[in-house]
């Protein structure tokens, strides 16, 4: 018996080839009698779909039960539309939006992480867009679509047509939250198809909060100075030092409380000192930095990450350390 099967499983194909041309070996499924049509007379795997995917076009008869199978063919055109220049966000949007139903999860990853990445600066992507699409987006990617929402209604940066560059747009307290959420998204979901785009939002906003704006090269003075253009304002002091109590255990908190000391020993100068610190916020910034601050909490990422709506509306409410300009 073992040997008849052995020998039935072995030319299954041709087996299968008879029953569809003269019916006259049909194949019963769970004893119903009815023929097993495209099915492996052995396994039931689907023999159609068997043969597309030895051939060169084996996207084009549709994904596998995961949705994990075609991704590399049915995403082709995907990949040239993001080389295309010619293309804005917008017609990637569009793209996405008419693919991702049915899309197996690798996919849809491929989709996200092709759009995050996609042009200069990730607030020319007008997210709304992609609401009928929330269904099928990972929960990393419609948390942080929230988080892109609330940046696009109220910016952190704006052009400035006086500058002709983009400009700070809120208070210090807003600033150092705005910078907090994108920081607490990263705790959240560290490794995950959005945490490198949350990681550029969130160094340069945090890097704003904490430097002004200021770039000594290009002559550009510190948003939150005082009265003398090469002195920050003591009354930010107050701001930070909320926030660093607020956030103790965070990697903004603890650079912030440095920057706090640095505030008070350099009697809140503008100098060279100052300068180099601002140009090292870069490394003290990094995703490395806020995974171990995390990972050293008594509390998890994900609760954290789960005040991010409430600090969202808490950083509107705050008290300001001087009006937005």
């Amino acid at each position: 018996m073992k040997k008849n099967l052995k020998a039935k499983k072995l030319n299954r194909k041709a087996v299968f080839a008879a029953a569809v041309m003269t019916l006259a070996f049909g194949v019963t499924a769970c004893g119903s009698g009815k023929v097993n049509e495209n099915k492996d007379p052995l396994t039931g795997e689907d023999m159609s779909q068997q043969e597309s995917q030895s051939s060169e076009n084996a996207g084009s008869e549709g994904s596998s039960e995961d949705g994990s199978g075609e991704s590399a063919g049915d995403l082709s055109a995907f990949d040239e539309m993001l080389k295309d220049e010619r293309n804005d966000a917008n017609s990637i949007i569009d793209y996405i939006n008419t693919n991702i139903v049915g899309a197996g999860a690798d996919e849809v990853k491929k989709l996200v992480s092709g759009l995050l990445s996609f042009g200069d600066d990730i607030r020319n992507i007008d997210f709304t867009r992609l609401d009928d699409s929330r269904q099928y987006m990972p929960e990393d990617m419609v948390a942080f679509m929230d988080l892109m929402k609330l940046e696009a209604d109220t910016p952190s940066m704006v052009m400035s047509d006086e500058e002709n560059r983009r400009v700070i747009n809120m208070t210090l307290s807003e600033m150092l939250e705005r910078a907090r959420l994108f920081e607490q998204h990263i705790e959240k979901y560290p490794d995950a198809v959005t945490t490198e785009a949350a990681e550029r939002m969130y160094e340069e906003i945090a890097t704003n909060a904490i430097s002004g704006g200021y770039n000594k090269a290009e002559g550009i003075s510190h948003y939150y100075k005082g009265d003398d253009e090469n002195v920050i304002d003591q009354e930010a002091l107050k701001y930070y030092r909320q926030f660093a109590e607020a956030n103790p255990d965070s990697n903004l908190g603890k650079i912030v409380q440095e920057y706090i000391g640095l505030l008070q020993s350099n009697n809140f100068q503008i100098d060279d000192k100052m300068n180099d610190y601002y140009m090292s916020l870069h490394q003290k910034l990094e995703l490395s930095n806020i995974q171990n601050a995390s990972q050293n909490k008594d509390g998890s990422a994900d609760d954290n990450g789960g005040n991010a709506g409430t600090e969202a509306g808490s950083a509107e409410s705050m008290g300001s350390a001087k009006a937005a300009g």
